[in-house]
């Protein structure tokens, strides 16, 4: 009997320790933290403009209002995807598990790209599709937005999309270095 109470006491201190770290995403020590990804204008990078690969290099991003209004509170992953295509199927729940770790430090959007919601999707991919090729939008697109300095020095939006399946190792750490890049930039940020 007393082996099954020692046994139940460190489950619930086990949990106990689990459950205070929920509300920090994925349990990182922000002081130490050292981000995967660079803002930039390659493939990989955060841009605060539209990257080399896309059709409008280098112009001015029209972020939607509201973007810029949650920003003011955590970064942004939005999930823009259908209920029907392959790659979807993967990918969603991919993000779906990374969201779940991340506790309060990050406003996430699931938007399916179709019935009531397709236009939301498209308007949405509009902007923050990474190859810009007007009138062709592909599903699954992943997009991470946040706050960064860009190549001048100056705090501006930052985002970083993809499109198709990611890892969900590249998943993670997007979503760190978001959380991270926010943290520490949105006091410049006006």
């Amino acid at each position: 009997m007393l082996n099954r109470f020692k046994d139940l006491a460190l489950f619930v201190l086990a949990t106990v320790a689990i459950l205070g770290m929920a509300g920090t995403a994925l349990c990182e020590d922000w002081d130490t933290y050292s981000p995967a990804q660079a803002a930039g204008s390659e493939d990989d990078d955060w841009w605060t403009a539209y990257p080399d690969q896309h059709e409008n290099s280098g112009s001015t991003v029209e972020h939607p209002a509201w973007v810029l209004d949650a920003l003011k509170e955590k970064p942004l992953l939005i999930l823009v995807h259908s209920s029907n295509c392959v790659p979807c199927l993967t990918q969603t729940p991919r993000i779906k598990a990374a969201v779940a770790g991340m506790g309060e430090d990050l406003a996430f959007y699931d938007v399916l790209a179709e019935g009531s919601s397709y236009e939301k999707a498209i308007d949405i991919l509009e902007v923050y599709d990474p190859e810009g090729v007007e009138d062709k939008y592909f599903v699954p697109t992943t997009i991470f937005i946040t706050l960064a300095q860009g190549t001048d020095g100056e705090v501006d939006v930052a985002w970083h999309s993809e499109v198709d399946v990611m890892s969900k190792e590249k998943i993670d750490s997007y979503l760190k270095d978001a959380i991270y890049y926010h943290r520490q930039n949105i006091a410049a940020w006006s």
